[in-house]
């Protein structure tokens, strides 16, 4: 979450991504570092006992949210 607020700070696009059980401490860490309205994805958890093909299969499920944050239309 950090990287990636700092990354936005510096006119960089990004886009965070967390786990649902995460989402409390995210939105912390955007208030915490003055960006109370950090928007990021949320994915079910876990992710790391997630197969190649699974990773790929959340990321074509997550691609439009991802142009949405960017500001990129598909």
């Amino acid at each position: 979450m950090a990287d990636g607020i700092l990354l936005e700070r510096g006119g960089i696009p990004a886009v965070s991504i967390c786990t649902e059980p995460f989402k409390i401490p995210a939105d912390a860490m955007a208030r915490a570092y003055g960006f109370p309205g950090f928007q990021y994805l949320l994915t079910p958890h876990p992710v790391a006992s997630l197969t190649l093909v699974e990773v790929r299969e959340r990321v074509v499920q997550m691609t439009p949210r991802i142009l949405e944050i960017l500001g990129v239309e598909e």
